[in-house]
């Protein structure tokens, strides 16, 4: 089983970071959900409270973005019930030691999104934006996904898709049917951090609010305003914990990374 120490990694100082700390960043920690289609355990716990591999995924999740010296705070924005809990952990767990605020999110994710992104400081660059459900990212992505948005405005994290799409028809009584394969030469799924200019990202999601624009992707918010968001390529193990079955596959990929760095340390 997995402890605390297991989580602390170590971080990098600027010297060793591939082209140095540059950024100044924020990340909003988005758990605010009630996890639905997650069967809750027997305590009723909710989904970032559930163990992977002996650890809670919210702290896994923390600890990622502790370990990157370009990430300067982390606001976390949870579930009502669950920010005092929360606020024990960060006295508890090393990983939640960028934690600066624990913000009660909305009642959907957009509302959740903003309540994070006012409560980021004002000094930071940029502001990345990160399902807590996401616990396997790599770090060398999101230092990719904040440089990008450094340099261009926005970062999107995403992966192509690989698999035969269908274009369904209106149900029927006789059942849905297949009525044409769509090209997926131009299809992403995209994933979490998506990373924006600070200041443009506050922008955003007040007249987002003002107008009554509740997107469930951040990167919307972008595309609307400003047109296309540059592209990070992820990692298909940056899968979002959803289902009971998502958490057995998050542990599996965690016992198999854990098998190479073994390996590669013999």
């Amino acid at each position: 089983m997995s402890t605390d120490d297991d989580l602390v990694l170590q971080p990098k100082g600027p010297a060793d970071a591939p082209g140095g700390a540059i950024v100044r960043a924020a990340v909003v920690v988005v758990a605010a959900g009630s996890s639905t289609r997650m069967q809750r355990s027997a305590d009723g716990v909710r989904k970032p409270q559930m163990l992977l591999e002996g650890v809670p995924i919210l702290e896994r999740t923390c600890a990622v973005f502790d370990a990157i010296p370009d990430v300067h705070e982390i606001i976390l924005v949870a579930h009502p019930d669950d920010v005092a809990t929360y606020e024990q952990w960060t006295l508890e767990k090393p990983a939640l030691d960028k934690v600066r605020a624990i913000v009660p999110g909305g009642k959907q994710r957009a509302d959740s999104v903003r309540a994070g992104v006012f409560w980021c400081g004002f000094d930071v660059q940029v502001i990345a934006v990160h399902d807590a459900a996401r616990p396997l990212v790599r770090p060398e992505t999101v230092q990719q996904a904040l440089r990008t948005a450094q340099r261009e405005g926005a970062a999107l994290v995403a992966v192509p898709v690989t698999d035969t799409l269908k274009e369904a028809d209106i149900p029927k009584e006789a059942g849905v049917r297949a009525v044409r394969t769509v090209d997926r030469r131009k299809l992403w799924s995209a994933q979490t951090p998506q990373v924006f200019d600070a200041m443009a990202l506050r922008e955003l999601v007040k007249d987002a609010a003002e107008e009554g624009f509740t997107p469930t992707d951040d990167s919307a918010l972008w595309e609307r305003a400003h047109g296309p968001v540059p592209l990070v390529r992820g990692e298909s193990t940056n899968l979002k914990i959803t289902t009971p079955t998502d958490l057995e596959i998050a542990a599996a990929i965690l016992r198999m990374r854990a098998q190479g760095e073994a390996e590669a340390n013999s």
